[in-house]
């Protein structure tokens, strides 16, 4: 008779590989699984999984985790949802290379109204020392790492729920070559420098680089540069993973602006997969065109089939070619009716209830709306009256004091009133200035969202950071975590095999599971088998749904039973066990 620290008996086991279910046991002794199938022995913790599907944990292909992940090691949105690993450094950005001006820290941006007051935007940089003093101030440690060996030695020291797999961001290493000078193209031995600090987190342990394409740095880097600082990564079996144009740089958006072709965007970084020979992973991809006004499933299908069709000649061609996908959920928190397009003023002003005092002054309200018609402040562009003429019709009015207008879009509200819809907007808040609100997603139609999830080359990517279930912005705009923080694995599964029929449960967890790990090149993990990690989690997949609303996204999912790290029991009857098994999955030489 065997000995197995940990047996899990009688699960419907989802392997990760895409072939049929089956009923078994699993054996896991230390951090790896010993014995999958008609298991038998003894073990010192037993789990009846009666009822239950065991699948591999599953893995984030797109993460923002990094960037809180040291304020939130328990990682409680990611493993409470059945997450065990994450690659993060996604969109251009990671804890390192620094140098003498950097990014603030996602946290600290919290306390800029107080640190560093301002109205539409901050300095992109600060000096590292200034940030130390306020990290020191606010959370009483430093900054004490410049590269991603010794970010990811702070992260061993801290400990963490559950596996990081790092990428290095392009736009970092952009800031620690050219500091404040970014908004220019790079010289010649600036892209060197570059390449050297590419192949510095290569060496350490990263396993590819992405890149953020409409954000600073690296809008303003030309093809060649980013061409370049890719090619790099092939001696290392590296892969790239891009935030391809999709928007433009999120800046000055005017009425009239024009916004880039997003085809355009996703052809030039299958142009780089081209021209390198590294492989390429698109970042959330969605439809590479637009259609005016929003139109039927039958014209969004098109646009999503014609989006693939640049993918699938790419594959076709030899090249490798992959992308991800965010879980389609329909509407997401802003969480307030003014937190998102009137943030500069509610900052300024200090609460909403003054901001709407001052909606009511005439002049205070022409002067707002010349701002945001000169793209003062950048709205996301499909809730931007600069950019969509119905972007009314993707606000949606949750809670109102006026109950007549809940479950209504602003646009539908607007037409009731007889106004203009931006002026509906700002007579809300000053009526309730705590009326909540919830944005459409910005792909507007799941048509094409569900055809992406059918293709072979895409697997689940939430472009989310880690929190707990309490954490809210104390100052304006008020963000709290959507959905998708808390719940997105469970929606995925949930919407797509159970109601919908989509995909089959094997089709749906190999793409949460085995895929990411084999694109990302992260070995031994993504797969239920013997010698493979004890990353697994265990679900009823009949009570598998999202707890969350617009009004309260921060409730863990009902339906994860287990979730199991590196062979340690982290999550237990839907109860985290405080402990912190995760690990680093670098590069292997």
């Amino acid at each position: 008779m065997e000995e197995y620290d940990l047996l899990i008996r009688d699960a419907l086991i989802v392997d990760g590989s895409g072939k049929p279910p089956y009923r078994g046991s699993i054996g896991v002794k230390g951090d790896r699984i010993e014995a999958l199938g008609d298991v038998k022995g003894e073990a010192e913790k037993v789990i009846d999984a009666e009822g239950l599907v065991a699948s591999p944990g599953f893995i984030d292909a797109h993460s923002h985790a990094d960037w809180t992940l040291l304020w939130y090691p328990l990682c409680e949105s990611y493993v409470m949802q059945g997450v065990t690993t994450f690659v993060g450094g996604q969109c251009g950005g990671s804890p390192a290379p620094l140098r003498e001006y950097i990014r603030l820290p996602w946290m600290l941006i919290d306390y800029l109204d107080e640190l560093h007051p301002y109205l539409y935007y901050p300095p992109p940089l600060f000096p590292l020392d200034t940030v130390n003093e306020w990290m020191e101030a606010k959370f009483g440690w430093k900054i004490d790492w410049t590269t991603m060996e010794g970010y990811f030695k702070r992260v061993e020291r801290e400990g963490i729920s559950i596996n990081y797999a790092p990428l290095v961001g392009h736009g970092t290493i952009r800031y620690a070559v050219m500091g404040r000078d970014y908004k220019r193209h790079s010289k010649p031995e600036e892209v060197e420098e570059m390449k050297e600090l590419v192949a510095e987190a290569m060496e350490q342990g990263c396993i590819g680089m992405s890149t953020g394409l409409d954000y600073d740095p690296d809008v303003f880097a030309d093809k060649s540069e980013i061409d370049e600082c890719v090619a790099v990564l092939k001696e290392y079996g590296g892969i790239y993973s891009p935030h391809w144009r999709r928007t433009g740089r999120r800046r000055d958006i005017a009425v009239g602006a024009r916004l880039p072709e997003r085809i355009k965007g996703i052809a030039e970084v299958i142009d780089t997969c081209r021209k390198t020979g590294v492989p390429l992973h698109i970042a959330h991809l969605y439809g590479g065109y637009d259609v005016y006004p929003p139109p039927p499933p039958v014209l969004q299908e098109a646009v999503g089939k014609a989006t693939l069709q640049l993918i699938d000649e790419a594959r076709a061609e030899g090249l490798r070619v992959t992308f991800d996908v965010i879980p389609y959920y329909g509407w997401n928190p802003m969480p307030y009716l003014c937190s998102l397009h009137l943030t500069p003023w509610l900052r300024l002003l200090g609460s909403r209830e003054a901001l709407a005092k001052w909606l009511r002054v005439e002049d205070f309200r022409r002067d707002v709306k010349e701002a945001l018609a000169a793209g003062k402040w950048f709205i996301r562009v499909h809730i931007n009256p600069n950019t969509n003429p119905r972007w009314a019709e993707n606000i949606l009015i949750v809670k109102h004091k006026n109950e007549d207008y809940n479950g209504r879009t602003l646009a539908e509200v607007a037409e009731l009133r007889g106004e203009d819809p931006l002026d509906t907007l700002f007579d809300l808040i000053a009526e309730d200035p705590d009326a909540r609100g919830a944005t459409r997603d910005y792909r507007i139609s799941e048509e094409y969202v569900k055809l992406f999830f059918k293709h072979p080359a895409s697997m689940v990517g939430v472009d989310v950071a880690v929190f707990d279930d309490k954490y809210q912005m104390r100052s304006p705009p008020y963000q709290m975590p959507g959905i998708n923080n808390y719940a997105a694995y469970p929606s995925f599964i949930s919407r797509y095999v159970r109601e919908q029929r989509l995909l089959t449960l094997e089709e749906a967890i190999r793409k949460c599971t085995s895929l990411p790990a084999e694109v990302y090149g992260i070995r031994h993990r993504g797969l239920l088998r013997e010698s493979y990690y004890a990353d697994i989690v265990l679900f009823n997949l009949e009570r598998l749904k999202v707890a969350g609303d617009l009004l309260e996204p921060r409730r863990y999912p009902e339906g994860i039973e287990y979730v199991i790290v590196n062979g340690e029991i982290v999550v237990e009857k839907g109860k985290h066990r405080g402990v912190r098994p995760g690990r680093i999955l670098k590069r292997e030489s």
